[in-house]
């Protein structure tokens, strides 16, 4: 019988820790957490086209990869402060701009794989998206950049599953609320993105020695219907506006606010007899000293 992906498990430990009973586990829809690795080749002339197995050594290798899990408060509490880069300070989650291996951002990775278990040391969140849909949950896709891989024994991963308790509910579309341009809208779709456009440096070592953040750029999509209620939003002025994006559940809620998004112009279109839609893009930015994004989430069931 092969090694059924039903059986996986997944945990993240603060700081590369000793993962244990203590550790954080999430329930996920799929990962593609992996090492690539290269054999180098000298590839020199040598009086035949066949290339000898002698003349190679083994090359750095990189991690990284995706994993997607529907995000509820609880585990929003732990994984705001890797995507943002900063602590919380009662309830609110600020960016920050020292995001890298220095700071206390960066965690490990394990995952259950069955026949063996995949530990990543050292990473830390390069992009996290944020979508929804009418109908459906909200996802959580968060791209991972990390320094190693260590393969373990079938059952080494420790004695741990994902929480069922109250604040671990997920988050659905329909506990959204949406305002753009200083009125709530009716939305179909909607995805936010927190880039961190992170990097690797490969030096002396056959693994990254830093990973440090570049820059950042939080983009905003949101699918509106096109009725004479959403013709503001066409034609949006060049400084934009503020925005928010609420997710609550009970008591339970997780607040997007945004300094001002700019959307270009994007003109609606009739693609076929269905309903019209309005389809804005844009990029969420500094409004005097406010930073593109502040996230307020409490996680109190």
């Amino acid at each position: 019988m092969g090694s059924m992906g039903y059986a996986g498990l997944l945990a993240m430990e603060p700081t590369n820790g000793s993962f244990d009973a203590n550790s954080e586990c999430y329930e996920f829809l799929s990962e593609s957490m992996k090492k690539t690795g290269v054999i180098l080749d000298t590839s020199g002339i040598r009086g035949t086209r066949s290339h000898h197995s002698n003349n190679t050594r083994t090359g750095p290798y990189e991690v990284g990869g995706s994993i997607t899990i529907v995000p509820h408060p609880a585990g929003l509490d732990l994984i705001l402060p890797r995507i943002m880069g900063a602590a919380e300070s009662t309830d609110t989650f600020a960016l920050a701009d020292g995001l890298n291996l220095a700071g206390s951002q960066y965690f490990g990775l394990m995952v259950d794989r069955v026949a063996k278990v995949f530990t990543y040391a050292g990473c830390l969140i390069d992009k996290a998206i944020f979508r929804g849909q009418a109908g459906g949950f909200v996802e959580l896709q968060l791209d991972i950049i990390g320094q190693s891989e260590s393969v373990g024994n079938a059952g080494s991963f420790p004695a741990i599953t994902p929480s069922v308790a109250a604040n671990a509910a997920p988050y659905v579309f329909t506990d959204g609320v949406c305002t753009l341009v200083s009125s709530a809208r009716v939305i179909t779709e909607f995805e936010v993105t927190i880039d961190n456009q992170l990097r690797r440096r490969m030096s002396n070592s056959l693994t990254a020695t830093s990973i440090d953040a570049s820059d950042r750029i939080v983009t905003c999509k949101f699918k509106t219907p096109y009725t004479s209620s959403e013709t503001d939003l066409y034609g949006q002025a060049l400084a934009g506006s503020a925005a928010t994006l609420v997710l609550t559940n009970g008591n339970m809620s997780t607040t997007m606010t945004f300094a001002t998004i700019q959307f270009p112009d994007n003109s609606p279109t009739i693609t076929g007899k269905d309903e019209i839609p309005l389809e804005l893009e844009g990029i969420a930015r500094m409004s005097s000293t406010t930073k593109e994004l502040v996230v307020t989430h409490d996680s109190t069931a």
